[in-house]
């Protein structure tokens, strides 16, 4: 997936890892994918309760994935430390 690059600059001045700096990019590019898309606003320009419900639901498949993978490794490393 290309990550556009105006983000990963603009990532790329904080302290984040290579999942973290995905999923920021990956979520970026889900929102303007829903703001460029006027079904999903309301008059006001505001994302309609679908739409915020996808960008919630986006979000937390990316970020429960990472702490499921996040627990994965330590219960390995807890593992690793009693044998």
């Amino acid at each position: 997936m290309g990550v556009n690059l105006e983000i990963s600059e603009i990532l790329n001045k904080f302290k984040l890892n290579e999942r973290e700096k995905s999923n920021l990019a990956r979520l970026f590019d889900f929102t303007n994918y829903l703001l460029d898309n006027e079904s999903n606003l309301t008059k006001t320009l505001n994302l309609v309760k679908k739409a915020r419900e996808q960008l919630i639901e986006r979000i937390q498949e990316l970020f429960e994935g990472n702490l499921m993978e996040q627990e994965d490794s330590l219960e390995l490393e807890i593992e690793e430390d009693v044998k």
